[in-house]
């Protein structure tokens, strides 16, 4: 009787190796081969990596469905991640977003300075700060336009007493000894050139780009000032020429302006005071503090964690990506976060549209009209008193009226009681509560509604 031979056990089948480990390997070699070599600045490492992080992630998950789809047309499982990536993985997101936190905040604010912090070579390794300092003259026709464009520093600038422009240049640079640090200082003479009807200190590219370079800037009061820089703070000070500044990371302040003034931010706090023209802001930042403006103010900032306004005799706009203010001008002051404003002595007409706020406005005269979804509000107003209209989806209602003013009133919560120091007609029986009535001989229209919440209608 024969016996069956047992079916031989087949091999394994080969589980082919990634290729991202050795990739990165390569990449990272080439990043220290290229800082050792100066090919690249490890200053403008950290916020190049902060932002463009997530191609890392692209390029992996390019490279795994490369080999996914090789494995499938050879018959071969395909390499997997295996857990030493997921912990990768996620350790390398979390430094990410970290990353990406930290060159939002800034740290000038709050005293730290990363121009003067080594945080890529703690221990010398790839170079120590030199200081060096140059003076620069030129005389210029009065009037005529000065611009300044820098990569890493401060600009200061204040009129001069002549019909120069003096600027005194401040270097702080990186390198491995005194020799290439001379070298440097020999490459980087700031020179203020004519361009068309102005003129230009271009700062921004070759050995300008090795530390940072803070400029304190003399120039005839009646030339139109442009500032730019990427990493730094601008001070503008006695102009009676427009001004115009920029930074990506760094505060703007100006005082004492005649003319004009433009601002554009990304992150840092801009001050505004003491300014005849128009005033202009765009961008991000984490505070503005406008006073004191004869002119119209427009601010358009997506984001913006408080403002502070003080004396504005024109109109002033204000639009971020969660509230729209206009108002005709300010007498008082007025102070507004991501959950409240209070303000004081505005005249209308004024408009707020708000997604979530707490509202409080005292001594309000003119037209008033708030669109709000949620928060309470408060109106008190004086003589002339203006037309009222306030929505609000979700929150109290309360306003107070000139006891000696003519005005009509219609009133309206859903959910919620009406109450009145006027003699209206108020009905808080039925779920919709109403106010209706005419005070004095009538007058500008008081509309009130909330969807939940309570009305108050007061005399002043």
């Amino acid at each position: 009787m024969s016996t069956a031979s047992p079916t031989p056990t087949p091999a394994p089948r080969y589980r082919p190796r990634s290729l991202f480990g050795p990739i990165v390997l390569v990449a990272i070699g080439v990043l220290f081969l290229a800082g050792n070599m100066g090919w690249i600045h490890w200053s403008n490492f950290g916020p190049w990596f902060a932002r463009y992080w997530p191609l890392i992630l692209i390029f992996w998950g390019v490279v795994k469905l490369g080999e996914y789809i090789w494995a499938r047309q050879k018959g071969l499982p395909a390499p997997g991640i295996g857990a030493g990536g997921v912990v990768f993985l996620i350790f390398f997101i979390l430094i990410g977003l970290a990353a990406t936190r930290a060159a939002g905040v800034n740290w000038q604010a709050i005293g730290i300075d990363l121009d003067d912090v080594n945080v890529v070579e703690p221990f010398g390794i790839f170079g120590t700060s030199h200081e060096f300092s140059e003076n620069v003259a030129q005389e210029i026709k009065p009037g005529e336009p000065v611009r300044v464009m820098e990569a890493h520093g401060s600009i200061t600038v204040s009129a001069s007493t002549d019909n120069q422009v003096h600027a005194f240049v401040h270097k702080y640079l990186r390198a491995n000894s005194d020799d290439a640090a001379g070298r440097t200082n020999e490459a980087t003479h700031p020179k203020l050139e004519r361009q068309g009807d102005s003129w230009l200190m271009d700062m921004t590219a070759g050995g300008f780009t090795d530390g940072r370079f803070d400029i304190d800037l003399q120039v005839p009061a009646a030339s139109p000032v442009t500032l730019t820089t990427r990493h730094g703070d601008l001070t503008v000070s006695q102009r009676s020429g427009d001004v115009s500044l920029e930074s990506l990371h760094g505060d703007l302040k100006v005082e004492d302006i005649k003319g004009s003034v433009t601002l554009k931010t990304y992150h840092g706090e801009a001050l505004v005071k003491g300014v005849s023209g128009d005033v202009t802001i765009n961008g991000n930042a984490s505070s503005l503090t406008v006073t004191d403006v004869k002119g119209t103010v427009t601010m358009a900032c997506p984001i913006v964690r408080s403002i502070e306004m003080a004396r504005l005799e024109k109109q002033v706009r204000f639009k971020s990506a969660l509230t729209e203010l206009q108002f005709a001008r300010l007498d008082g002051d007025l102070s507004m976060d991501i959950g409240d404003l209070h303000a004081n002595a505005i005249t209308g007409p004024f408009r707020l549209d708000a997604r979530v706020k707490d509202v409080h406005l005292e001594d309000m005269t003119g037209d008033v009209h708030i669109d709000s979804h949620r928060g309470d509000i408060d109106v008190r107003t004086k003589a002339p008193l203006g037309a009222m209209d306030i929505n609000n989806l979700r929150g109290d209602i309360t306003v107070g009226l000139p006891d000696n003013s003519g005005f009509q009133v219609d009133a309206e919560s859903d959910q919620g009681e009406i109450h009145s120091d006027f003699d209206l007609t108020v009905n808080n029986q039925a779920r919709n509560a109403t106010g209706k009535g005419t005070v004095g001989k009538g007058g500008p229209m008081v509309r009130l509604k909330t969807n939940r919440g309570t009305i108050q209608i007061h005399k002043q």
